[in-house]
């Protein structure tokens, strides 16, 4: 109801009908023998009041409804930032892969491991839940995130495998997953700029 009232528009037009209705009733008691408590006053103020209440129930179920959308579009809101938070991730945990390719000392036999792979892995995992709960509501998210589980999972391929025996094997490799980030990276500039509103 206070949601309702907030809007003083709604408070001007309750204002109206309740002088309306007070002012006819004023006018009926005139005419009446016995005032303002004869049978004719007392009909019109049921009357008046049936329709004050169900004007007032009309006006609650349409604040309701006001608050049931915006509730249900917050939800909705708060849902997309987190996919678009999600992909965003797997253009971070990518960059950091590439960083950390750079940073080895070639060597034979030189396998790539450690926290960033795993952080790949863990990135992946999230993306796959968020698709798994993809909504008809955002074809253009879940496809964002399918892409986005694409280029990771392409990565973590290529740095399984990798065997980092020289710089020229670092830089290619570097190369790759830095190229998995930025595909990712213009996927979320193309959402910014509204290119698939």
């Amino acid at each position: 109801m206070k949601l309702f009232l907030d809007h003083p528009r709604t408070v001007l037009i309750l204002a109206a009908l309740v002088a309306a209705g007070v002012g006819w009733l004023a006018v009926v008691a005139a005419h009446d023998p016995a005032g303002a408590f004869g049978q004719s006053s007392a009909a019109w103020a049921q009357a008046v009041m049936s329709v004050g209440a169900i004007l007032a129930a009309v006006f609650i179920d349409q604040g309701a409804s006001r608050r049931d959308r915006r509730e249900r579009q917050a939800a909705a809101d708060r849902v997309r930032a987190a996919r678009v938070k999600a992909v965003s991730t797997c253009m971070v945990v990518l960059d950091n892969a590439a960083k950390a390719v750079s940073e080895r000392t070639p060597r034979r036999g030189l396998r790539f491991e450690g926290l960033a792979l795993e952080a790949l892995e863990a990135t992946r995992q999230t993306i796959d839940h968020y698709i798994a709960r993809g909504s008809d509501d955002e074809p253009i998210l879940v496809w964002m995130m399918i892409r986005a589980r694409a280029e990771l999972e392409r990565a973590e391929q290529a740095l399984r495998a990798a065997r980092l025996a020289t710089r020229a094997e670092q830089a290619r490799l570097e190369r790759a997953t830095r190229a998995h980030a930025q595909a990712i990276r213009e996927m979320l500039d193309e959402l910014a700029a509204g290119l698939y509103a």
